[in-house]
């Protein structure tokens, strides 16, 4: 006889498909094959009815589903009602099924009258154990406290699933959250209104992911009220707005963060960054907002300084303006402060550079972690030599992706043959970031394979990366007949 969590476990393999036919528009064959078979499974025996059952119920995209197991439903103008009481045993009956619902997408597909709503959780909370909400624009305008539940881990306020509309508060509906499902873990605030946001945003002191998009006006305590959030590891931030914050008293916040994605202008990227706890931050996006002077934007970089624990940093946008006209000295100033931070693993940084073979050597000597470099500039003032790549291969043992620029363009026979790397390098992965055309591409590929011996896929904007491609899978096809020769 199959134990309990194995045959839960044989159910729940089938659930990606079993929810994802609930989306009628990207819904296959294959999805609707696995509700299918599910419901097989579980009718088959009363061993597997129950964890079928789970599954099946456990997403739901519409109030609907339900009122099918209530003989109280009618059908009126097209719409599904209730018009007479609900017996005790629909009840029952109700609340066998409701009970399973963890997460309920509302993809705006219900065919029922609002007032379902509030008969249907006139008692209880609709779905009594529901884990994650996301309620459309009728839900939180008009019914949304017939779902709220202290069991809600996750909410999204207003579901994705509709159009976004600044014209809408939806600040009740955010207080009302807060009220009644107060232990709530992940919250994801779309772009829209929210009156009294700074005052919601308290009440969940067990918060501990928050994606705030762009509200079309902010509170002046608006930083306070998330510095109040001690429990927050992760936060994506968008702060756009004409009048500036309240930082007063604010230092050292944030103590648990450690992800941060955020866009804003240089001052408030500064001022944001001055209040967080450095020692706990690990992973960093920033993102300027229009057009940032280099002498703001220098700023900004000066600060990360402090986050020696960053593992994960993507800096954006940050040069638009001063491309046009370059500075050695001042592009140096905005990258030098990164150096310092030499725990990094992962890093993608757009601003342009004058890059030499000195300055690869302590770029590379700087992250003896990194894992995988993105240079993404659109241009470079100074290119370093390909050979340049051997530091990276000397300095950083575990790099596998590398986006960097290399002078390509150079004449057939006239450069020198580059050594070996003496090792078994692991990358595999590199993107030239320049805008040339490959001239010799047999010395590329020669180039590369000798610095980085596992390379495998490489590519650029120019011409006849192809063909270095093509090279290298012969060196890779010879070294592995020579192996099987020996």
């Amino acid at each position: 006889m199959l134990n309990v969590d194995v045959i839960t476990l044989i159910c729940e393999e089938l659930e990606f498909g079993t929810s994802r036919c609930l989306d009628r528009t990207f819904r296959t064959t294959e999805d609707l094959n696995c509700r299918k078979g599910l419901l097989s499974l579980g009718l088959s025996s009363k061993t597997f009815l129950e964890p079928a059952l789970d599954v099946l119920w456990r997403t739901l995209n519409r109030v609907e589903p339900l009122l099918s197991v209530l003989p109280e439903t009618v059908s009126l103008n097209g719409k599904k009602m209730i018009m007479k009481q609900i017996a005790l045993p629909s009840w029952d009956r109700l609340h066998y099924y409701a009970s399973r619902v963890r997460i309920f997408k509302d993809d705006g597909t219900d065919n029922v009258h609002e007032s379902v709503y509030a008969i249907l959780g006139q008692s209880k909370p609709i779905f009594p154990k529901l884990a994650q909400l996301l309620p459309g624009t009728q839900i939180c305008t008009y019914s949304l406290v017939f779902f709220l539940t202290s069991s809600i881990s996750r909410a999204v306020i207003p579901s994705p699933y509709f159009p976004q509309s600044e014209h809408l508060d939806f600040g009740p509906s955010l207080a009302l959250l807060a009220s009644k499902s107060p232990g709530l873990r992940s919250l994801f605030i779309t772009t829209t209104q929210f009156s009294g946001i700074s005052a919601s945003l308290r009440g969940f002191r067990e918060l501990e992911d928050l994606h705030l998009g762009r509200l079309p006006q902010y509170e002046k305590d608006y930083i306070q009220s998330l510095a109040s959030l001690t429990k927050l590891t992760y936060l994506n931030l968008t702060l756009l707005s004409d009048d500036s914050f309240d930082y007063v008293g604010l230092q050292n916040s944030f103590p648990s963060l450690k992800q941060l994605s955020i866009i804003g202008s240089s001052s408030e990227l500064h001022n944001f960054l001055k209040i967080v706890t450095p020692l706990s931050l690990q992973i960093l996006s920033l993102t300027w907002h229009g057009d940032p002077s280099i002498i703001d934007a220098i700023d900004v970089t000066t600060s990360l300084g402090r986050f020696s624990s960053l593992q994960n940093l993507n800096i954006d946008n940050a040069t638009s303006l001063f491309v046009v006209d370059p500075d050695r000295e001042r592009l140096w100033s905005l990258f030098n402060p990164l150096l310092k931070l030499t725990q990094i693993r992962s890093l993608r940084y757009s601003s342009p550079l004058f890059l030499t073979d000195q300055i690869t050597a302590t770029i590379a000597s700087s992250w003896p972690h990194a894992e995988t470099l993105h240079f993404t500039a659109v241009s470079w003032s100074e290119i370093p030599p390909v050979s340049s790549l051997a530091h990276f291969a000397r300095e950083c043992p575990n790099l596998d992706y590398l986006q960097y620029p290399i002078q390509i363009d150079v004449s057939p026979g006239a450069a020198d043959p580059i050594p070996p790397t003496p090792f078994m390098h692991p990358l595999r992965d590199f993107i030239c970031s320049v805008h040339y055309d490959v001239l010799d591409p047999l010395y590329v590929a020669l180039s590369l394979h000798q610095i980085f011996p596992s390379l495998k896929n490489v590519s650029g904007d120019g011409d006849k990366w192809d063909e270095v491609k093509a090279i290298l899978e012969s060196y890779h096809l010879i070294l592995a007949q020579d192996r099987r020769s020996i």
